[in-house]
């Protein structure tokens, strides 16, 4: 069970770990969708940072309105 509720849950940055938790998916399909090159994150080092804004603009963007269905 995911410890994220609702967004207030979700931390200002986060990395594929917190990804996963987020979105119920596992680890390694976390990391692939954090590698994508549309995906909004930042290198610092050899670590991913994800920006929860840029997170939600995202998601926003990258998901069908179903109440067109």
């Amino acid at each position: 069970m995911s410890k994220y509720k609702n967004l207030d849950d979700i931390p200002l940055t986060f990395g594929p770990v917190q990804l996963a938790e987020i979105l119920g998916i596992s680890k390694n399909k976390a990391y692939s969708i954090a590698n994508r090159p549309d995906f909004p994150k930042i290198h610092v080092g050899k670590k991913i940072v994800i920006s929860k804004k840029h997170f939600i603009s995202w998601m926003d963007a990258n998901f069908f309105d179903t109440a067109k269905f």
